[in-house]
């Protein structure tokens, strides 16, 4: 049968325009021929469907291995929303202990590090946290643990703590982080924590880092805990991955053992430094706080986190 000119030539068009199309088409979401992007070269991101259309083609897409990554991060720091505490120093409750006291880095929209502040004998948490707060800035998490009171404290308005054991403040210092991080679980961070103390917590805190070194790997030990560096707790404290140990002294005793110990940690491959400020006591405020202050830096150094 033959078909009337007409339709044949309809025919003969339509085929045409479906060969066309077959040779223009590639994989869905990527034009015909595109070449990859250059090494080093972060390709553009794909394009609406919108600007696609004003394009007159599509545009190809990143690699979802290369872009996933960014994206993920992108995606969680949006969704982080500003810390919100009603003030500076607020009370955590602890499961187990008694309730401790942190410095919040008011407003952070990202996580932030955990400085942990020990008090001396005779002392409170609160006191701690107002001077590291001093110290430190307010964009890091700072936990003073409590410990117990003293039954000889000046009075009921006025009681003063202290701690039973290394062992006893280490669980306090577990289950205050755990407690901290369930109150607020999108801005601390999960890595190592700064270890501080003063007197009895520096004392308490040379033995709990030469345990617990990847916990604790830099330490701020004032007026104290310079006699439990022995070398074998030295050595032990560099092979857990103990970095650095910054000793702040405010009277010549001090500053005679905190050179001793400093000796015996350089010698097991950890870093070390001695502040000395003025005589001024037994004491971590006022121009020891400023001594501190002035030596952090080289605390933290190399953390990206600080």
């Amino acid at each position: 049968m033959t078909l009337p000119a007409a339709i044949l030539s309809r025919s003969i068009a339509c085929m045409s325009l479906l060969a066309a199309a077959a040779l223009g088409c590639d994989r869905p979401g990527r034009a015909a021929g595109a070449a990859p992007a250059p090494a080093g070269v972060t390709p553009a991101p794909a394009a609406s469907g919108a600007e696609q259309a004003a394009d007159g083609g599509a545009t190809p897409a990143a690699p979802a291995d290369a872009a996933a990554p960014a994206a993920d991060a992108a995606a969680m720091a949006a969704r982080v929303a500003p810390l919100r505490a009603e003030a500076p120093l607020v009370e955590l409750a602890v499961e187990g202990f008694p309730s401790a006291v942190v410095s919040v880095p008011i407003g952070a929209t990202a996580r932030r590090p955990v400085l942990i502040a020990s008090h001396g004998n005779y002392d409170r948490p609160e006191w701690q946290c107002e001077v590291w707060r001093g110290i430190a800035g307010g964009d890091a998490f700072i936990l003073c643990p409590r410990g117990v009171a003293r039954s000889d404290s000046p009075s009921a308005s006025d009681v003063r703590f202290t701690y039973e054991s290394n062992a006893r403040l280490e669980q306090e210092i577990d289950a205050g982080l755990a407690a901290l991080r369930a109150r607020f679980p999108e801005h601390v961070d999960p890595g190592p924590a700064l270890y501080t103390g003063f007197s009895l917590g520096a004392i308490m805190g040379s033995a709990i880092a030469a345990r617990r070194a990847s916990l604790f790997p830099r330490l701020v030990l004032v007026e104290g805990g310079h006699d439990k560096w022995t070398p074998a707790a030295a050595k032990a404290f560099a092979d857990g991955g103990g970095q650095r140990v910054l000793f702040v002294c405010a009277q010549a005793g001090c500053g005679a053992a905190a050179a001793a110990a400093a000796a015996r940690l350089e010698k097991a491959g950890v870093l070390t430094r001695v502040v000395r400020g003025k005589e001024a006591g037994h004491r971590y405020d006022g121009p020891v706080a400023e001594e501190t202050r002035r030596a952090l830096g080289w605390v933290i150094e190399g953390d990206a986190r600080w």
